[in-house]
């Protein structure tokens, strides 16, 4: 029987059955026996063959090639961790911060945007909280992202601000949502899904969110398409920097006009994109964090 992988809870594996019918499956002997490049050998989104045991039991026979992954990079040094898959056979990335409490870093919304890019995804940013106001430096973010040409919405669970443009975004297409804990992702999939998910809050102390969201979960729109929600890291590792000219095309573009064609944008006389930092048409943030970003190639 063919299906689709919709939650992973250590051993048990929930597939939803192509008849629309869930069962709690475990792996096959030689699914886990085999050699792979990645540490999990199925995740949500993963389209499955599975033999029935019972009325809900199942064991998977064959996991069917991915298309497009959303991939953490293994924590270790030299490649000695394998890489492990978040989400497989999605079409779009919806990367969800907080206007505050925590406060959003563009660090981390850049590497979602590169891993996203690498991959041919497409990019949506979330602003959520929009009940608690938005300072100047946030309005500036906003405006920079759009105008490099990214949709942007800003959203409130409270007030249902954005909701109805989020939800017609994700119509009819696999999308991964994807954030820091404590940003509201787990509310957002309650407003959008009306579901009763857990809900985090912030730690008085750090700033930073309690994760709620333990393990990749997907929900399937009455709309169409599928929402699936991935737990919360406040450190988000990219595997490959493929994306990274996607994801920074403006500096990109500056690149080919510095005197040096292997220019650092660092001490370099002739840089244009150093030029474009010191007139203001480049946040000097963004160059730092693609720097980091290039110095992983």
């Amino acid at each position: 029987m063919h299906g689709e992988v919709t939650n992973v809870q250590q051993r048990i594996i929930e597939v939803l059955a192509e008849t629309g019918d869930y069962f709690r499956c475990l792996l096959r002997d030689k699914l886990l026996r085999k050699e792979r490049t990645e540490k999990n050998v199925v995740t949500v989104g993963d389209r499955v063959f599975f033999e029935t045991l019972q009325r809900d039991r199942g064991v998977i026979t064959e996991v069917l090639p991915r298309k497009k992954c959303l991939v953490r990079k293994g924590a270790g040094k030299r490649g000695r961790h394998l890489d492990q898959v978040i989400a497989a056979n999605v079409d779009q990335v919806f990367i969800v911060v907080a206007v505050k409490d925590p406060p959003h870093h563009n660090s981390l919304i850049e590497r979602y945007i590169t891993a996203a890019r690498g991959l041919n995804l497409d990019v949506t940013i979330v602003f959520n909280k929009a009940d608690l106001g938005i300072d100047e430096e946030t309005a500036k973010d906003i405006q920079n992202y759009r105008e490099l040409g990214y949709q942007v919405f800003l959203t409130s669970t409270l007030t249902g601000q954005g909701l109805e443009e989020v939800k017609a975004s994700l119509k009819y297409k696999s999308s991964v949502l994807a954030g820091s804990s404590g940003v509201g992702k787990s509310s957002l999939v309650n407003a959008i899904c009306r579901s009763d998910v857990k809900t985090a809050e912030v730690s008085d102390s750090t700033h930073k969110g309690k994760h709620t969201t333990t393990s990749s979960q997907v929900h399937f729109l009455r709309e169409g398409g599928k929402l699936i929600d991935v737990p919360g890291m406040r450190e988000f590792a990219i595997s490959a920097t493929e994306g990274l000219d996607e994801a920074f095309e403006d500096i990109a573009e500056l690149s080919a006009k510095c005197r040096f064609r292997d220019c650092t944008h660092t001490v370099e006389p002739g840089c244009a994109v150093r030029k474009a930092v010191e007139e203001g048409i480049i946040d000097s943030r963004r160059l730092k964090n693609y720097s980091k970003l290039k110095t992983k190639e």
